[in-house]
């Protein structure tokens, strides 16, 4: 029979509800085999092998109801059974009834070829007829899954495990719970959103759900499974959402571009429950590699054109790296839990995840530190920058919604002024801190000095409280006299340390701490300055650094200002707009942007477009003083900017720009292509929850409404 005829009475056979036994066999390490005996031997090896295989089927065709083999090309063979009511064993024996024979006899006659027993690599699979699912699609998935059997490390469980997903797949509310867990922001400590995470409670196979989806992908259920755990945490998300607060969704890569997906399955359920697509997260979770990132990153227009935002997981960790980031422009980056754990005792880690942050900032994004479990490493990535925190010590999962822990409001409330420039404390820039206990000796503390050469101070505490401080050089002076070592070395620490160090609290600003290090004595002025949180040390400053910085300072606020117009810039906006929302009073906001200045630009040249860009920033200013109230004007970029005034006099102001720019053009080349549109948007930070994102996203909804009108144009949400 021609394979062709035979695959398509499989196809008859499963379509009949029979059941299909799939073996993948090949040869262990046939590539050391074919190195020791030579091409022609290998050969007749194989063509032993499928002898065997059609002789045996052929003997045995009594016990089944259909069997065929093929040849997969090399060493791989796939041999298909449908067993009849002559088989009184069950799939998983059939590598001991059924192989193990196989491979004895053509051993028996390979004797004379090689001196060495070729033992049999096996991968079996199950097919069973699916409703609604091609028999050639079911036939390709079950070769598919016992591939990966074969080539993958054997599994004891894997029958049990199987057995579980059967159960799981069938009663998915019986085995399949959701639980959530809170992500918060840094900027005010509120629930920004909850990752939802799938949970099998009484598992026995499972201990990690982790290895779930491993082993989904193995048996070829990866696409119903992520796709029953997306249904179950959007059915229970409702009885935890609040204040239209973010889903984040866990999506393999795989599954993003699989053609069942895009039909908008998850959409409907979504809408179904009264969630918007604008507040749900794909978050991009990177258990595989991505093979194309050009169709992936299709695949993602699409769902960003429906409103989801995107995260990408695991940043640090496994596959997920820059190209993905810079292939893929993810609204959040979520740092992995390797990176954050221990990340204030660890200046690599630490200067890793100050690089993230910095790195997200200059392309748009946001990062959220994933796996915060500690009061420090929670301090360290709150005085990094990091926007969000998820972990343990905000919330742990559960399957209602949970209060957060009143420690991290503690810590944020210590850090509010973190987010200007202007009020910058000196925690900002604190680096890992040593710590030694004072009953230490200090031939200790000596060899760490000489294990860590760039150390060159630690912290001597007492009961968690700083009592002095050690540097490198003081110790080493003193083991370098004629009597040193003698004299101090089998000692303890407080023989040597320093006791009146300089401490600040966390909450100094740099140009307070300065001012402290510059009036301590000659012999002094360049020691360490330890940072603390009530005496409980956090870690250390440089005297060079904390120059350093406030000269960057100085040059920071400069550069924040546009060069073209003078204005303030994005760094600056964005700061005035969380200021305006954590004061939690009502404000308006006009976001200003000229019509169709590309085409004027290349019409009439840069330098013409230049002067128009001025114009416009002189009319802004012009209204602003008019209105005699507090107004703030920024320069977004290019002909981009916004204006942040009181929401009463806002239309006023609105309708003063339009006509000021009209006039101040009325002069200029090409007058009938200038106009400019004006998005008004009400912030009521009472009524609902905002954030600059929000706000952003918001205001740009509304502009490309006004845009739609034409001319010089003004609308009001």
């Amino acid at each position: 029979m021609s394979k062709v005829r035979g695959l398509q009475k499989l196809y008859r056979l499963l379509k009949g509800d029979k059941t299909i036994w799939v073996v993948y066999l090949d040869i262990v390490n046939f590539h050391e085999v074919e190195f020791r005996y030579g091409y022609k031997i290998c050969q007749e090896i194989l063509a032993e092998i499928e002898n065997e295989i059609n002789v045996t089927l052929r003997k045995q065709r009594n016990l089944f109801l259909f069997s065929q083999s093929e040849s997969r090309g090399g060493d791989d063979f796939v041999v298909y059974f449908v067993p009849g009511e002559n088989i009184h064993w069950e799939m998983p024996e059939l590598v001991e009834r059924w192989v193990l024979p196989l491979e004895e006899r053509f051993n028996y006659r390979l004797r004379k070829l090689v001196k060495e027993k070729i033992k049999l690599r096996t991968g079996i699979a199950r097919c069973l007829n699916v409703v609604n699912r091609s028999a050639d699609y079911l036939l390709y998935a079950a070769v598919k899954e016992a591939f990966l059997l074969n080539k993958s490390e054997p599994d004891p469980q894997f029958f049990a495990r199987r057995e579980e997903i059967t159960h799981l797949l069938n009663e998915p509310d019986k085995y399949l719970k959701t639980a959530f867990q809170a992500i918060i922001e840094t900027q005010n400590g509120e629930i920004f959103g909850f990752e939802a995470l799938a949970r099998i409670p009484g598992s026995t196979c499972f201990n990690n759900i982790s290895d779930l989806f491993p082993f989904a992908e193995k048996i070829g259920q990866l696409y119903p499974i992520e796709t029953l755990c997306r249904r179950q945490a959007i059915t229970a998300y409702p009885s935890v959402l609040q204040n239209k607060e973010f889903l984040f969704l866990n999506i393999n890569p795989q599954i993003l571009v699989d053609p069942e997906f895009a039909s908008g399955q998850t959409r409907k359920m979504l809408n179904e429950k009264g969630i918007a697509p604008s507040n749900v997260v794909l978050e991009i979770t990177e258990r595989s590699a991505i093979d194309n990132f050009s169709t992936f990153r299709d695949a993602l227009d699409h769902y960003r054109s429906q409103g989801y935002l995107i995260a990408l997981d695991d940043l640090g960790a496994g596959y997920s790296s820059l190209q993905s980031v810079a292939e893929l422009h993810p609204d959040f980056l979520k740092v992995d839990r390797s990176l954050i754990s221990g990340v204030h005792a660890d200046p690599i880690k630490w200067a890793l995840l100050e690089t993230f942050v910095t790195f997200s900032q200059r392309i748009g994004c946001r990062i959220i530190a994933e796996g915060v479990e500690t009061e420090e490493e929670m301090r360290t990535v709150v005085q990094l920058g990091v926007n969000y925190v998820q972990g343990f010590f905000v919330s742990r999962p559960d399957f209602v919604r949970k209060s957060i822990n009143p420690a991290v409001k503690e810590i944020l409330n210590s850090k509010r002024h973190l987010k200007y420039i202007e009020d910058k404390p000196i925690v900002s820039m604190v680096e890992p801190l040593s710590i030694f206990e004072s009953n230490t000796l200090v031939s200790v503390v000596g060899t760490y000095f000489r294990d860590h050469p760039h150390q060159w101070l630690v912290g001597i505490t007492e009961d968690s409280r700083l009592v002095g401080v050690m540097q490198r050089d003081r110790l080493f002076a003193a083991l370098g006299t004629r009597y040193g070592v003698p004299l101090y070395l089998e000692r303890t620490v407080p023989i040597l340390m320093d006791t009146n160090p300089l401490i600040v609290e966390d909450t100094t600003p740099l140009e307070v701490v300065s001012s402290l290090a510059m009036q301590r004595s000659d012999a002094q002025l360049y020691d360490g300055i330890i940072v603390a949180n009530q005496r409980k040390p956090i870690g250390m400053v440089s005297v060079a650094n904390l120059m350093k910085a406030i000269s960057e300072r100085q040059i920071q606020l400069a550069q924040g200002a546009n060069p073209l117009t003078g204005l303030p810039g994005n760094l600056r906006i964005d700061q005035e707009i969380r200021q305006h929302i954590e004061r939690g009073v009502p404000f308006g906001l006009l976001y200003i942007d000229l019509n169709k200045f590309k085409y004027y630009n290349d019409l009439y040249g840069f330098q013409q477009g230049d002067v128009v860009i001025k114009i416009l920033s002189e009319v802004l200013q012009k209204a602003m003083n008019v209105t005699g109230q507090e107004t703030f004007i920024g320069h977004i970029g290019g002909d981009d900017f916004i204006v942040i005034a009181p929401p009463a006099n806002l239309e006023k102001l609105a309708l003063n720009i339009l006509n000021q720019f009209k006039q101040s053009v009325e002069n200029l080349p090409g007058k009938e292509n200038l106009s400019v549109a004006l998005a008004g948007l009400i912030i009521n930070t009472i009524e609902q929850t905002w954030t600059p994102l929000r706000v952003s996203e918001r205001a740009a909804q509304i502009k490309k409404e006004v845009k739609a009108l034409g001319g010089n144009s003004f609308l009001l949400r």
